[in-house]
């Protein structure tokens, strides 16, 4: 299958369920877990550890039906307002906000992160403390001037990017384009947390391939310059996720701080 035909994660339907079966879950295999869970809160950790993470209001942009990076990051925002481009996935977060019968079980990672806090709250504890930190879960459409229209949301402290941007820019240009967008969403001094796959081609899902944007650390770091960011730090992890269900060569994880409006 090439490249061009490629389902995208903001304009295709998925199984979710497949999704976090294959990726996320904690029967996955275990480099999956490492590299696409462990490694970005590794990095979280260290962020707050730094104390450069300050504020009141997160935005959270992530592919996926993805909390897991929100438990840390309860030490430091009061609340998190959660933007969703696919309507599946925004339906099954819809259903961990509400606690319904059958919702994914995110437990295994609750308490990978309270491990590496060194808490002793129980993983329920910690998960209803980020249910009563989100405020909103926003579809988003980055074509829009407003991506969540009719919703006019108030610039943030911190936006924290989770894979979403290599799933939903078709190319360069694109991918320019929607790092500026994520800029505008942030406060002037407001800090972006932003965890990439690299050198990405596609993953699979119940069958189905699925778009990653192939690009470089370079290439990331020229949209964040342009778009009024300086980057404070960078993580790059050689990937040994290359086969057929998901390729990428590297992940990243960058904190970087708006210096200026484009």
């Amino acid at each position: 299958m090439s490249s061009s035909s490629h389902k995208f994660y903001h304009l295709h339907d998925m199984d979710v369920e497949m999704l976090y079966g294959t990726f996320a879950s904690k029967s996955t295999e275990r480099t999956h877990l490492d590299e696409l869970i462990i490694f970005p809160l590794k990095e979280i950790y260290k962020m707050l550890q730094s104390g450069r993470i300050k504020g009141d209001t997160l935005i959270d942009l992530s592919a996926g039906p993805c909390i897991f990076h929100l438990f840390p990051l309860c030490n430091i925002f009061k609340e998190f307002i959660v933007l969703e481009f696919n309507d599946s996935c925004m339906k099954t977060l819809q259903k961990w906000m509400n606690k319904e019968p059958d919702v994914l079980d995110w437990s295994h990672a609750t308490k990978i992160a309270a491990e590496m806090e060194g808490c002793r709250v129980n993983w329920e504890e910690k998960e209803e403390d980020v249910r009563k930190r989100i405020k909103n879960i926003l579809k988003c459409d980055f074509t829009k001037e407003n991506p969540t229209d009719p919703v006019i949301l108030r610039n943030a402290d911190c936006v924290f990017c989770l894979y979403v941007l290599e799933h939903i820019s078709e190319n360069l240009d694109a991918f320019h384009a929607n790092v500026k967008k994520i800029a505008s969403m942030l406060k002037k001094g407001g800090c972006l947390l932003l965890v990439s796959v690299l050198n990405g081609t596609h993953y699979t899902v119940a069958e189905h391939k699925y778009h990653f944007l192939n690009h470089d650390e370079a290439d990331v770091r020229t949209a964040l310059q342009n778009a009024g960011f300086t980057v404070e730090h960078n993580e790059v992890l050689g990937s040994k996720l290359r086969n057929n269900v998901i390729y990428f060569e590297h992940m990243s994880f960058i904190c970087a701080f708006k210096n200026w409006d484009v």
